[in-house]
């Protein structure tokens, strides 16, 4: 209704000004009987309301529905008859279509450009694959530097193909029951060379009964996210990097903690955003800060629950809690 009286002001404002009009005709003429006024005025008041109602019980649905937002193009149709409901229908229908027909060109083109990156991010790993047997076990200095750029290039392929993958997680996805203790393993063995070059010590703190229903894949590269960020922000040699575990109720509490450089407070509040970097990003170049928006997406398509507390100087702890029924 409101909707209908702001369309309509335009039209009261006629209205009025024209009563107003006529009784000052009807004065100037000498009719100055106060009966004859609040005639002239009541007759226009109620042929104004006349029109008004007939109008609005003409496209009471399509004001009611604009009101409400509850504008669906491809199931809206009024019934109603006017002129106004018919033609506002079809140049609905004829918007809707042409969006229809736009949104199919472009996920056409999102497809083939995500069918692109993925093979090619394949073409690359079997090149990186090759080069990584060929530097294995050698003890030259510059061998050990291809190695680590290898690991980068490898580790980078990995963030870029599980980022088109997120966008079909459910096609991807396959539950298994999974030991925690073993998954944390996997992930940190896949980066036991990163933590021999930073001379990092990972301590895990799991016991071997805690069981979870999880996909692996996902839960491992999930992990090595969360240990890849503990490294490179780990400058301190020696110093651990704690995996632990606990049982609290129905859910566990998984934290990975690290002791180096903490996170200001300021950007705690956005590290989970795609491509954040804050004030670390600044510090270390090679930070694409896309490492923590893929754990936290992961996360949610998980069911899990994510939070870190970060002190500088101090370290850093990311909480994940994990619904289980074990």
């Amino acid at each position: 209704m409101r909707l209908f009286l702001r369309s309509h002001i335009s039209f009261l404002l006629f209205a009025l000004t024209l009563s107003l009009a006529t009784v000052g005709l009807f004065w100037l003429d000498g009719y100055k009987s106060t009966r004859l006024i609040i005639y002239v005025l009541f007759l226009w008041v109620t042929l104004s309301i006349f029109f008004l109602a007939i109008r609005y019980a003409g496209h009471r649905r399509v004001f009611k529905r604009l009101e409400q937002g509850d504008i669906v193009a491809s199931e809206f149709h009024l019934d109603e008859g006017s002129p106004f409901s018919q033609a506002f229908e079809s140049y609905l229908a004829k918007q809707y279509h042409a969006y229809q027909i736009d949104l199919q060109k472009w996920r056409a083109k999102d497809a083939d450009r995500n069918i692109f990156i993925n093979q090619w991010v394949h073409q690359m790993k079997t090149p990186v694959s090759v080069i990584e047997l060929m530097t294995q076990n050698q003890s030259d200095p510059t061998l050990r530097s291809i190695q680590e750029e290898t690991d980068r290039i490898q580790q980078g392929l990995d963030t870029v193909l599980y980022t088109l993958r997120l966008e079909t997680f459910e096609n991807d996805f396959v539950v298994e029951r999974a030991d925690l203790k073993t998954l944390a393993s996997e992930a940190i063995n896949e980066h036991k060379r990163l933590f021999i070059r930073q001379h990092l010590y990972p301590k895990i703190q799991i016991d071997s009964d805690l069981f979870l229903e999880t996909d692996k894949k996902w839960f491992v590269f999930m992990l090595g996210q969360l240990l890849s960020n503990a490294i490179k922000y780990s400058p301190e040699k020696g110093s651990n990097i704690e995996i632990k575990a606990t049982k609290e109720a129905r859910e566990y509490a998984l934290s990975i903690r690290d002791y180096g450089i903490g996170i200001e407070k300021a950007d705690l509040a956005r590290v989970f955003r795609p491509f954040f970097t804050g004030e670390n990003g600044r510090k270390f170049q090679q930070s694409t800060g896309m490492g923590l928006f893929l754990v936290s997406e992961i996360c949610n398509k998980l069911g899990y629950q994510i939070s870190v507390e970060s002190e500088i100087d101090v370290g850093t702890t990311i909480l994940i809690r994990i619904p289980t029924n074990y």
